[in-house]
């Protein structure tokens, strides 16, 4: 068996080559991020479906569900 850097311990195979030639900073989740993340295309489309989604609260709220429905079946159409 292999020992893991966390305790864990895997069986002899592919999982445990993989395993040890794998360094444990980026192993992890929490493994440092690269520096050309696109963090403002990422917070931009955050933004866009939020306003989606007021919008889309918002129209049900004065006109009713059925201009929901219409606009979907008009963007299906």
């Amino acid at each position: 068996m292999t020992t893991l850097g966390a305790g864990a311990r895997v069986r002899s195979g592919r999982i445990a080559r993989l395993a040890s030639t794998t360094p444990d900073a980026k192993a992890g989740p929490g493994a440092e991020h690269h520096a050309a993340t696109p963090y403002r295309l990422l917070w931009s489309i955050g933004i866009v479906a939020l306003v989606l989604c007021a919008a889309a609260f918002a129209l049900w709220g004065i006109y009713g569900a059925n201009t929901l429905f219409d606009l979907v079946a008009a963007l299906c159409i």
